[in-house]
């Protein structure tokens, strides 16, 4: 087994993104990430806090933009202010992950660098720790991502294909995008094949080889200017890139790549209605979050409210969310128009205030 690296790892957390399908709990100007979803904390200090088991606070890194780090640091004041690479605009994965490596390059040398999401859900916290730590063992031979076995047929996630066995993993044969329900079936039946979460392990010097050989387009603009002068030079340098993930433009084409398998729960938090995979539930299927709810001849219902009392009879299939301005009622099947419906909403002067 190759040997453990000693120095403390790098942990990127990733937190830019909008949370659409969270609305209305999640808005522009305080996303999912800043929001307490399924526990008393948010999800991003939920991630925090994970990282904090493998690393140390100063070697905690939140890739965001401006606006965000200003709301991030009022949810979270002791976060350290300067651990923080910004982005201009955002333009997916790939580009944050390059100039975090140049960054960490500069500061740290060729630190082990993780890449987590904000937007996880991950139990228990003590088996991702164990993951991570045996993962680390494998960024001396290429690049790592965790895979984790699938227990349904999830037509929301990317898929991978693992090959032979290594030290602590295997080698990864191919990726597969989000399938249909039929090909998600097939997937769960092959033993050698893994839900793709987006947690990716490297050494920056390898990240950084990588993107030079398979992403020149998106490491040039940015090594070429790198350390930027000015805020406007990185602005200038993200508008030459395009919006791309890291798995397309690097980990698909890669042939040092390596996939070790997660020992942990995991999910994507990715709509109100991955509550119900989350949150305990009773006989008839409803899953709540908040105070006193009453569920009488009710079935298949999820929701998260702050009234003393909320009740349900009668009715199934329904996702009910409320805020201080807003209450959303819809069925399961609706929820998959939020981001449709909030995109009508922009064109209304007067709807528009309830989405920042």
């Amino acid at each position: 087994m190759a040997k453990l690296p000693k120095e403390t790892p790098v942990v990127l957390i990733m937190a830019g993104g909008k949370g659409e399908r969270f609305w209305p709990r999640s808005r522009t100007n305080s996303p999912k990430q800043l929001q307490k979803v399924y526990s008393n904390k948010t999800l991003l200090r939920e991630t925090i806090d994970r990282a904090l088991t493998i690393t140390s606070l100063d070697r905690i890194y939140i890739g965001t933009n401006a606006t965000l780090k200003a709301e991030i640091l009022k949810k979270d004041p002791k976060f350290p202010s300067g651990n923080f690479i910004i982005e201009p605009e955002g333009k997916n994965t790939a580009p944050i992950i390059a100039l975090s490596a140049l960054y960490f390059q500069k500061k740290y040398g060729n630190p082990n660098l993780i890449v987590l999401s904000a937007d996880a859900f991950i139990d228990p916290v003590k088996e991702f720790t164990k993951t991570i730590e045996q993962a680390l063992y494998e960024t001396e031979n290429g690049m790592v991502l965790l895979g984790v076995k699938p227990n349904r047929p999830e037509v929301g996630y990317g898929y991978i294909s693992t090959g032979k066995p290594t030290d602590v993993g295997y080698t990864v044969k191919a990726f597969f995008e989000k399938p249909d329900f039929k090909t998600a079936l097939k997937y769960i039946k092959k033993k050698n094949f893994y839900w793709n979460p987006g947690i990716f392990l490297f050494r920056t010097e390898t990240i950084l080889s990588e993107l030079e050989r398979h992403a020149p387009h998106i490491l040039g603009p940015l090594k070429n200017g790198f350390p930027f002068k000015s805020f406007g030079d990185l602005k200038s340098a993200f508008q030459m890139l395009p919006s791309e993930a890291i798995d397309t433009a690097i980990m698909e084409k890669s042939n040092r790549i390596r996939m070790v398998e997660a020992t942990f729960n995991w999910d994507d938090v990715g709509s109100w209605m991955s509550l119900e995979r989350i949150l305990p539930g009773d006989k008839e299927k409803n899953h709540h979050q908040g105070k006193e709810v009453l569920y009488h001849k009710a079935s298949g219902n999820i929701s998260s409210v702050q009234k003393e009392l909320i009740a349900f009879l009668g009715v199934k299939d329904l996702i009910v969310v409320e805020e201080p301005d807003v209450l959303l009622v819809t069925s399961r099947e609706g929820v998959s128009e939020i981001k449709a419906m909030l995109s009508n909403m922009r064109k209304n002067k007067v709807l528009q205030k309830y989405l920042d």
